[in-house]
């Protein structure tokens, strides 16, 4: 019995083993970038985000832009690989949505506020 050169996992018979994703990158991306985006805004529950509120609302924005169109491709690619990384791809889907709607909504908030304020200076 040799030792294989190779670093992947195999099975008893002989196939590679399924892994989180296994060869589907765009599902790795998407998941990466959506866990990214609830991590920035993850950090409103531990006070740091509130320094600079904009900043980590804008990355985690950035995080969701990016985690949609690739989960979208892992989706995609998982079909021609054998459905790897196809529920990977979908969560990273769905939590870049999330988070993208979350920004917005906070987005709407501030708006609001902000003009709020002017209308409340401008009659004083």
């Amino acid at each position: 019995m040799g030792v294989s050169s190779t670093n992947d996992a195999r099975t008893a018979v002989g196939e590679p083993a399924r892994t989180l994703g296994g060869r589907n990158r765009a599902a790795k991306v998407g998941a990466f970038f959506a866990l990214g985006g609830v991590a920035f805004l993850a950090n409103f529950a531990t006070g740091i985000a509130w320094i600079n509120p904009g900043i980590f609302v804008g990355l985690a924005m950035l995080c969701a832009l990016i985690a949609i169109p690739a989960g979208h491709m892992g989706r995609f690619r998982g079909r021609r690989v054998d459905g790897e990384g196809r529920g990977l791809a979908l969560a990273g889907i769905l939590a870049g949505w999330l988070v993208l709607v979350v920004c917005l909504l906070a987005l709407l908030a501030y708006v609001g506020l902000v003009a709020g304020l002017a209308a409340l200076t401008d009659h004083a």
